[in-house]
């Protein structure tokens, strides 16, 4: 029994080893296969192109380059292209017309060669996009003479780019920018070349407009030019200022736009001449100076004096500045114009109600403060005689100093109070005399100041100060002295009549003093 046992158990073992081998074998033999079938492959994309290539357009998927070489040249027969171009409708060229032709090289060759047929398991489901130089060329003759008849290259029909701009000052909405035009000029050689090289490459679609081409003139400047929308904000912010007077209309961008000009760098310049202009016309309105002036005389007859510096005069270039500052700001804004010269009021009379009336005919003075007399007297004005008349005309107080030393040719004299009005010709004491009025300055009279007796120069003194006016005119021989008018002396309580011919005193309300030096072309020297 136990023999029996023991044969089919050895008999098992045996038959494991063999059907082992013949595993094995199958393996080898089916590896084997499996390479004989790669390399097989393998071998086919030594002659063949990959699955899924294109050569210039043409499906060369598992063909030969023979087999491409035909596709290829069997295009010419019926090639055309479909030239598109801006603003122009679509244009074709056919591969007959340009003597399109097929060339022989080794370009394909090349590409198959580049090829890694042992890698074809890796490729077959990949897409390959390949390019070759050309295996096409075309007629130089035909090529130029149709060519040449497309629309998109007639420069007859050309129009030229027109760049972004900032429009015309449009009343009511200032400025906006006006967008670029294209245009169609194209660079006609190079649009040439661009074709050609797209015929020999069999492309049926060729757009001479795509952007990377770069075929057609382009406008310098454009819509969004950051440089040109800093100037239309400037321009837009400048033309909103408003600027008012009471003696003028309002400057607005509707004047304000004509004084702009735009820099390179976007920024603004505002024309000096235009503000000039602007500024010319605020003198014009609110100058004074020079103007005749009426006054109703204390002697009753009214008038009309000419002559003399007294009033507004407008400070041109500080009110230049300021309006171009007020610009620039775009500011809305009410002024009163800067002045290099100021007036009592901007009435019929820019004098206003106080000041100092010189009746040269008369020879007497008469101060008036608002509107009532507060102090009179007469005194002692140029001599005639030697041409030294005291000049009419509207002159405001210079300054007021006391103990100077007045200077001229051939004299020179000290006085207590010196307040001068028309260049070296002044108010000043007149200690010396004993007496003014009546026709002494005919013959007698001073060098041009108008000399007064020293109580009454220094009442003058503690009320006039700098810039107060002073009112000098002629009347007719017969008016000699102010009509009867009964006045209350300020801080006194009296009423005097002023009809005297000798100096009429009176107190008046003493101002803190204010000394000022002389100027420069005053011949006066100051007691120190």
């Amino acid at each position: 029994m136990s023999e029996n046992k023991e044969q089919p158990r050895k008999r098992g073992k045996k038959e494991k080893k063999r059907m082992n081998k013949v595993a094995l074998g199958i393996i080898v033999a089916g590896i084997v296969a499996v390479v004989g079938a790669y390399s097989v492959k393998a071998n086919t994309y030594r002659t063949r192109f990959f699955p899924h290539t294109v050569i210039n357009g043409i499906d060369a998927s598992e063909k030969t380059v023979d087999e491409v070489r035909q596709v290829m040249s069997n295009q010419i027969d019926n090639f055309e292209s479909t030239i598109k171009s801006r603003g122009n409708n679509d244009e074709i060229i056919k591969g007959s017309d340009v003597g399109l032709a097929f060339v022989k090289d080794n370009s394909l060759e090349d590409l198959l060669k580049e090829q890694n047929s042992m890698a074809w398991i890796a490729e077959v489901n990949g897409k390959r996009d390949l390019k070759i130089k050309s295996s096409f060329t075309v007629d130089p003759d035909k090529f130029e003479n149709t060519v040449s008849k497309l629309k998109a290259l007639d420069e007859s029909k050309f129009e030229r780019p027109v760049d972004a701009r900032i429009s015309d000052f449009v009343p009511g909405s200032g400025y906006s920018i006006i967008p670029e035009v294209e245009g169609n000029a194209i660079d006609i050689a190079k649009a040439k070349e661009y074709i050609k090289s797209q015929l020999i490459t069999l492309n049926s679609d060729i757009n001479l407009d795509y952007e990377d081409n770069d075929l057609y003139e382009k406008p310098a400047k454009r819509a969004d030019d950051p440089t040109l929308n800093t100037a239309l904000n400037n321009l837009n912010k400048y033309i909103s200022a408003r600027i008012s007077y009471d003696k003028l209309n309002v400057l607005n961008g509707d004047t304000i736009h004509n004084w702009l000009s735009v820099n390179s760098d976007g920024s603004v310049s505002i024309s000096d001449e235009g503000v000039a202009s602007f500024v010319k016309k605020v003198s014009n309105a609110y100058n004074t100076v020079g103007k005749p002036k009426t006054l109703k005389t204390s002697y009753g007859p009214t008038v009309t004096i000419t002559g003399g510096s007294y009033g507004w005069k407008v400070n041109v270039e500080k009110e230049k500045a300021a309006i171009k500052s007020l610009i620039q700001a775009g500011e809305t804004a009410k002024r009163e114009p800067e002045y290099s010269r100021k007036a009592a009021s901007h009435g019929e009379n820019d004098y206003g109600n106080s000041y100092v009336e010189v009746n040269l005919t008369a020879q007497h003075m008469i101060l008036i403060k608002n509107g009532s007399k507060v102090l009179e007297s007469d005194f002692v004005s140029g001599n005639i005689s030697k041409n030294w008349t005291t000049p009419p005309g509207a002159f405001p107080l210079t300054y007021r100093t006391r103990n100077a030393t007045l200077k001229g040719e051939g004299y020179s004299t000290p006085v207590n109070y010196w307040m001068p009005f028309n260049g070296g010709i002044g108010f000043h004491d007149a200690p010396w005399r004993s007496a003014f009025g009546g026709q002494i300055y005919k013959t007698s009279g001073s060098h041009g100041c108008i000399n007064l007796p020293p109580s009454v120069a220094k009442q003058l003194f503690d009320y006039i100060d700098a810039g107060f006016p002073v009112l000098c005119y002629n009347l007719t021989e017969a008016t000699t002295a102010p009509a009867p008018t009964e006045t209350t002396a300020a801080g006194s309580g009296e009423t005097k009549a002023s009809v005297e011919t000798k100096a009429t005193e009176a107190t008046v309300e003493p101002i803190s003093e204010n000394v000022n030096p002389p100027s420069d072309n005053q011949s006066v020297e100051i007691e120190q």
